[in-house]
């Protein structure tokens, strides 16, 4: 299976999603057409398989830059926001093919099934929902965390009130709403560069741009 990722990978970059075949992944296994179906029973299946293998990796970079952050910052909410969002642009820059098949335009006639993505799929929205949740309780006396106040519609509040409590994550609606946002828009601006929507003059010093971007996006969940 580790070797279907891997060969899956190679034809998304070579290719785009438009080229994934299973049947050429067959041949890079000197197998049979017939016998690979035993592990990727469609080009769906392999689809499932690589958006799953690109969020876990995705996730794991940013797990990774947000541990060394806290190690050298500590608890501090906005070094862990920075460095979050500093490691999405390495890894999306590094990676375009498989950005492009995480936040690109959908494939037609595919839905990932969430049983299966949700869980490395969501790891990164949970990571800055935490550092909301800690940079709210620290602007708090006594660490406590607001539950009024929300300018937010009904359903909103209760839609976010169900996925903290299913994340697990002690916060006010309105602080994960920031939240939301603030992953919405590095979602977006690091989109932006991936797929040259801001031209090629931006391209050139994109990364300034990006990190003056994530500094912004900062300021929606943990102030300067």
């Amino acid at each position: 299976m580790t070797r279907i990722v891997e060969l899956g990978n190679a034809q998304l970059v070579a290719q785009g999603v438009a080229g994934l075949s299973v049947r050429e992944i067959a041949r890079g296994l000197g197998m049979v057409s017939s016998a690979i179906y035993r592990y990727v029973s469609s080009r769906d299946d392999l689809l499932t398989l690589l958006i799953v293998d690109a969020f876990a990796d995705l996730a794991d970079a940013v797990d990774a830059a947000v541990a060394d952050a806290e190690g050298s910052a500590g608890a501090d909410p906005r070094a862990r926001f920075l460095a979050l969002g500093d490691a999405m642009c390495v890894w999306a820059l590094a990676h375009p093919e498989r950005w492009t098949l995480l936040y690109g335009t959908p494939v037609r006639d595919y839905a990932a099934p969430a049983e299966t993505t949700n869980a490395d799929g969501t790891r990164v929205m949970r990571a800055v929902l935490r550092i909301a949740s800690d940079a709210e309780q620290q602007a708090r006396p006594g660490g406590t965390v607001a539950r009024d106040g929300s300018d937010l519609a009904p359903e909103v509040d209760a839609l976010l009130e169900r996925h903290l409590a299913e994340f697990g994550i002690d916060a006010a609606p309105a602080t994960a709403f920031a939240a939301l946002t603030a992953w919405s828009g590095l979602v977006g601006a690091i989109s932006a560069h991936v797929f040259g929507q801001l031209g090629p003059d931006a391209a050139a010093i994109g990364e300034r741009i990006l990190d003056a971007q994530v500094a912004e996006l900062a300021d929606l969940i943990a102030p300067r």
